[in-house]
């Protein structure tokens, strides 16, 4: 049982952002703060 649990709680995790997705997250974000601030200035 120790064996299983530290394989899968210990296990080395994959990254959150691989490297050559980091562009495609920045044009993501951009836009969702562009939606924002466009509601917000909508809304005002």
């Amino acid at each position: 049982m120790w064996r299983r649990f530290r394989r899968r709680s210990l296990a080395p995790r994959r990254p959150a952002v691989f490297p050559e997705q980091i562009g495609l997250v920045m044009v993501t974000a951009l836009a969702i703060a562009g939606g924002v601030v466009a509601i917000l200035l909508a809304l005002r």
